[in-house]
């Protein structure tokens, strides 16, 4: 169903493309990556820790298409994964994505993203909600159009509507669909420098059973470029929540005979702030990368959390061939809803160099730690990773 969905939306989009007849600029890029990496807990279990030696092959393609009033982005991908001693987590992962904008008028621009991506890495999970899911296939489905409408020459406004579907194979997590609508204004100031920002959204989150998780956010904020080279981003504001779900409680009332557990509707308001600051600076040889976030996202457990998380990152060029990056971050996941008590963090550290062997192949040796820390549990595990990649690819470029 994921797949024929997709493809769908792939079609209309290369209808919305084909304008073939007017100047237009293509590229392809297809690409090889062959992975060797060794992991000393491959799912980051707090207890009996699975150590593996993993062989990994991907194989991909990267295309645009560009005229004057059309962009095409896509890539597809499959990851074909071996682990040499556990062959049973074996799997061959698949991202499909594609991203198209067209200018329907001078003031009107229309855009779509869409994207069907099966993981069973750690890194989906990760990205989305700070939890940690073991090696479970992980399924997920997106589409986002949208639309922007010049007001004026520094006043515009985006509609947009995101659909977000996550399907999970291991039994114990639970699939969610989320819906959102979003309006957003941005408006720039005279110095041509500065634009202010107010984002107005409106999400759903659906899980089986009738539970339910309404928000509504109001958020202002504003981007300012110091330089050509160093800008930072500030938004913030309030999330209105309400949720309506099953929870289970004790009943008392036959105390001290006896005690039961009885299913118990639950329904509460409140609000939580909402934060997403970022900076980025760049110069001849380093760039650096820093941000703070806090927002809300649904979950495999079946309820939706409280994300906050802090990351930053450093490259540096040392020569024309040779290339370095180091990362970190830190997430905390909290339950929003008031049936538990949740509270997980993750915390990770990488580095890697990357060294062009020629135009078009490369090598990229790295290493990765990871610690995830279930506080209600009070129980902590991490992994150690390092790994060696050597990447391939040919461009292709064309122009009519």
């Amino acid at each position: 169903m994921g797949t024929r969905t997709w493809v769908g939306l792939a079609l209309i989009m290369n209808l919305w493309t084909a304008d073939l007849g007017v100047a237009a600029d293509w590229s392809l890029v297809p690409s090889v990556t062959q992975k060797s990496e060794f992991n000393s807990n491959v799912n980051l279990a707090f207890t009996n820790p699975t150590s593996a030696y993993i062989f990994s092959l991907t194989p991909a393609a990267d295309f645009n298409y560009n005229t004057e009033i059309t962009q095409l982005q896509g890539h597809l991908g499959l990851n074909g994964q071996h682990y040499l001693s556990n062959s049973n987590l074996d799997h061959i992962d698949q991202n499909y994505q594609i991203n198209a904008k067209y200018q329907a008028t001078p003031k009107v621009n229309l855009s779509l993203n869409t994207s069907y991506i099966v993981d069973t890495t750690l890194l989906e999970e990760l990205l989305a909600s700070g939890l940690v899911i073991g090696s479970s296939p992980r399924t997920s489905i997106l589409a986002n159009p949208g639309m922007t409408y010049n007001i004026t020459e520094r006043l515009s406004s985006t509609i947009n509507y995101n659909f977000n579907r996550v399907l999970y194979q291991a039994p114990q997590f639970t699939d969610y669909t989320t819906h959102q609508m979003g309006l957003t204004f941005n408006y720039l100031l005279s110095n041509e420098r500065t634009t202010l920002t107010n984002n107005n959204v409106a999400r759903e989150t659906l899980y089986p059973g009738g539970n339910t998780y309404k928000t509504l956010g109001i958020y202002l904020g504003a981007n300012h470029k110091f330089t050509e080279n160093w800008e930072f981003d500030l938004l913030g504001g309030l999330n209105i929540n309400k949720s309506d779900f099953d929870t289970q409680v004790e009943d008392i009332s036959q105390f001290p005979f006896f005690t039961t557990v009885v299913q118990k509707r639950v329904k509460h308001t409140k609000g939580t702030p909402y934060f997403k600051v970022s900076t980025t600076r760049r110069w001849t040889n380093l760039n650096l990368m820093a941000g703070f976030s806090r927002d809300q996202t649904p979950s495999a457990y079946g309820y939706v959390l409280n994300f906050t998380r802090i990351y930053a990152s450093m490259g540096y060029t040392f020569t024309e061939r040779l290339t370095g990056t180091v990362a970190g971050s830190f997430s905390l996941s909290s339950q929003a809803s008031q049936a538990n008590n949740q509270d997980f963090n993750y915390y990770t550290v990488t580095a890697a160099l990357a060294y062009k062997i020629t135009e078009n192949l490369s090598v990229t040796p790295g290493y990765r730690f990871s610690r995830y820390d279930d506080l209600t549990g009070d129980r902590s595990a991490q992994a150690h990773s390092a790994y060696l990649m050597l990447s391939y690819n040919y461009p292709i470029h064309y122009q009519q």
